[in-house]
Order: C-alpha cells, then structure tokens, then sequence
C-alpha cells in the first residue's frame, strides 16, 4: 500500500469516527429535544386546566353575586311597591273623603244651621 492509500484510509477513519460522533450526538439533541417537547407540552396542560378551573371558579362568582343582586333588587322592588300601594290607597281615601266633604257642604242649606 502507498503512502497516499493510507493517508485516505486514515482519513476516511477518522471521518468515520467524526461521523459516528455526530450521530451519537444527534441521538442524545433528539432525546433532549423529545424530553423538552414532553416537559412543555405537560406545562401548557396544567396551565390550560389551571385556567379553566380559575375561570369556573370566578364564573360561579359571579353568577352568585348575580344571583344575590337580583335577590336584594327584588326586595327593594318589593318594598317600594308595597309604599306606592299604601300611598295610592291614602290618595283614594282622601279623594273619596273630599268627594263626600264637598257632597254634604254642597248639599247643607247655611241657613238652616244659624
């Protein structure tokens, strides 16, 4: 064997060796790449579930509070239906007890009474 048929031969050994390296080092960046992947995509789950059930649990917030709302507005609705019923009943008694003020002082003869 020449001098040039070794030099290649080593060469080619030693891109080989490169070659094998590479890959071994492409394996182990495809393992991280593949254990990263799982890592964030277990990260987005939680975070996507821990929004969710922040976000129930503020819904029935509200809507508690909505409900509590409408309960003390109907109260209120209540009450001041109750006062406007017991003005307009005082309204019509003093205009029935006006109506027969005015009927007797209309119909009494002034004479008679002096």
């Amino acid at each position: 064997m020449s001098k040039a048929d070794l030099e290649t031969e080593t060469r080619v050994s030693v891109l080989e060796t490169q070659v094998d390296i590479i890959a071994g080092s492409v394996t182990k960046l495809e393992q991280k790449i593949d254990t990263n992947y799982a890592t964030l995509h277990s990260r987005i789950s939680d975070l996507r579930d821990d929004l969710r059930n922040d976000i129930d649990a503020k819904h029935e917030k509200i809507i508690d509070k909505l409900d509590a709302q409408t309960k003390a507005s109907t109260e209120q609705h209540e009450a001041i239906a109750e006062k406007i019923s017991a003005i307009e009943k005082w309204r019509y008694m003093m205009v029935g007890g006006s109506i027969v003020m005015g009927y007797i002082l209309a119909h009494i003869k002034l004479d008679n009474l002096i």
